[in-house]
């Protein structure tokens, strides 16, 4: 009885831990993914000029709960919060300030094996905030990514933080302030960035508003004894106020950490190594922490003759009237990499990473052609070729899971249209998802030769832009229920559905630029998320 409870027990931890895997995530429990998201509050010194105020900023975000070596992991959801009360508004801005937008820049040093490296986690923003007791404002953005060639715990430490504000006075109220940086003169040399801009050369951004008309004025007073008259300016902005801000107590804050499990943490083995280099000179060694993406991997040299299949006459346009068919028939390869988002958990995983092994889309390109005055259309046949791909992590945060999760599509129908000056791109295909060599703790759980959805979805993605030479799709998926996950009479697959299964899964995938036979395929960046 205890040896069939523990085992169902661990079939299930291990379900929902492949769950997961299909995520880039923690396991699919509610508590367990909350977890995932945590938050820091730290009191910082911030000095502007010769003011100081101790200023109370808070970090959250969701991070990684384990990865593996030569995997990018990055935090999501990432953001600062920094507390300006009354007394750090009135000291560091300029006088009648109500609100702030900005930028901000965190220096990160991520720690593992005794080994560090800095990161600047910049172009953090944040819109207007405004309040009446203080102002909080949320800088946010997408952060870089951290690759581990090792496996060991990574420590994540929030270190400088440089904060760059355009405060928004109250109306009417004069807004040279005596703390911050002084605004060039309205009659100034040739180093004031606004006398009036010439045709020739447009206002230069300030944190991502134009701010060249409110510099040129210097402030946001009504003309008087030193303004100028058809020179008034809206009381929107000052000159930027840059605050260097350093932690007040050690020791420093310690945003989050991971563990990086071995590469052979899925066949039991303890070997460390890092996987092989995908770059052309595989004698180089990868660092022990990498910031920001790694090197793009080499995509297999285009095949000379063109792939088989036929288009999906479904999912062809109609042909305006007038117009003329024809074929061109000629073999071409692209590689397409981005996320795929599963609404029930809200996160996303990485579709055909652009750093590990992407596998290319195979084309029979223009196997219909469309022609009618100002309107072109190329119809093309493509076969995916994406790698399966395997993840290992900690289920409930001690248990290493690892699993492989293929793809398996149907034939890809292309259709790219030209109207005029309008380029659209549409890929449309059907697929089945299906899990397989799942491993707990290094032993076996077999889930079965046909772990996949009950049958193959529908994937309709398209984008505003010119399918020779790429551009980014998007598209909404619906994922079925799965069917036939488990063995020894153990059905594993309602746990699938209820993770996974249900509308609303929104997909993003950067396309590159085609490449004839006999070459190779550019791999393009993860796109924007």
């Amino acid at each position: 009885m205890g040896g069939a409870f523990d085992r169902r027990g661990a079939a299930i931890a291990a379900a929902l831990g492949v769950i997961a895997l299909l995520l880039g995530l923690v396991p699919a429990s509610d508590t367990i993914a909350r977890d995932r998201e945590t938050g820091v509050q730290a009191m910082y010194d911030c000095v502007s000029g010769s003011v100081r105020r101790a200023v109370t900023v808070a970090f959250t975000g969701v991070y990684p709960t384990a990865g593996r070596p030569g995997q990018p992991l990055r935090a999501e959801r990432f953001a600062v919060r920094p507390e300006l009360t009354p007394d750090a508004v009135t000291a560091l801005l300029p006088p009648g300030t109500t609100g702030v937008s900005g930028t901000a820049r965190l220096v990160v040093e991520v720690a593992q094996n005794g080994a560090s490296a800095r990161a600047e986690w910049a172009e953090l923003t944040a819109s207007a905030a405004t309040g009446a007791e203080g102002l909080r404002p949320v800088f946010t953005g997408e952060v870089a990514a951290i690759t581990l060639s090792a496996p060991g715990k990574v420590t994540l430490t929030a270190g400088e933080l440089t904060l760059m504000l355009q405060a928004a006075p109250e109306p009417g109220s004069a807004s040279a302030p005596s703390s911050a940086p002084s605004p060039a003169p309205a009659s100034g040399s040739g180093s004031a960035p606004a006398s009036a801009p010439s045709p020739a050369s447009a206002p230069s951004p300030v944190l991502g508003a134009a701010s060249g008309p409110a510099t040129a004025s210097g402030s946001s007073a009504p003309p008087g004894p030193t303004g100028r008259a058809g020179r008034e300016q809206l009381p929107t902005s000052t000159a930027p106020v840059e605050l260097h801000c350093t932690p007040a107590n050690p020791p420093a804050p310690r945003l989050a950490t991971w563990t990086v499990e071995p590469s052979g943490a899925g066949t039991g083995s303890a070997s460390a190594s890092p996987p092989p280099s995908t770059t052309a000179d595989s004698r180089t060694h990868p660092p022990a922490i990498q910031i920001g993406p790694g090197p793009l991997a080499t995509a297999p040299v285009c095949p000379a003759a063109p792939p088989a299949g036929e288009l999906d006459p479904g999912r062809l346009p109609k042909p305006p009237p007038g117009a003329v068919e024809g074929s061109l028939g000629a073999s071409l390869c692209v590689v397409a990499v981005g996320y795929a988002t599963v609404h029930k958990l809200g996160s996303a995983m990485i579709v055909n990473d652009p750093h590990g092994s992407p596998g290319p889309i195979h084309l029979n390109l223009g196997k219909r052609t469309v022609s009618a005055p100002d309107y072109d259309e190329s119809d093309s046949v493509g076969l995916l070729h994406f790698p399966d791909a395997r993840s290992t992590f900690l289920t409930f945060g001690f248990q290493p899971t690892s699993a492989q999760v293929a793809f398996e599509p149907e034939p890809v129908t292309v259709v790219n249209i030209r109207r005029g000056e309008t380029f659209t791109t549409t890929i449309a295909y059907r697929q089945y998802l299906r899990v397989h060599d799942v491993r707990v703790n290094g032993v076996p759980l077999d889930v079965g030769p046909r772990c996949r959805t009950a049958r193959p979805f529908d994937t309709v993605l398209s984008g505003a832009y010119n399918f020779l030479t790429g551009g980014v799709l998007d598209g909404e998926l619906t994922i079925p229920p799965f069917a036939g996950c488990g063995s020894r009479g153990e059905d594993l697959s309602p746990l699938f559905t209820a993770a996974l299964s249900g509308p609303g899964n929104a997909v993003r995938i950067r396309q590159g630029q085609l490449a004839g036979a006999g070459s190779a395929p550019p791999v393009p960046e993860l796109p924007q998320r």
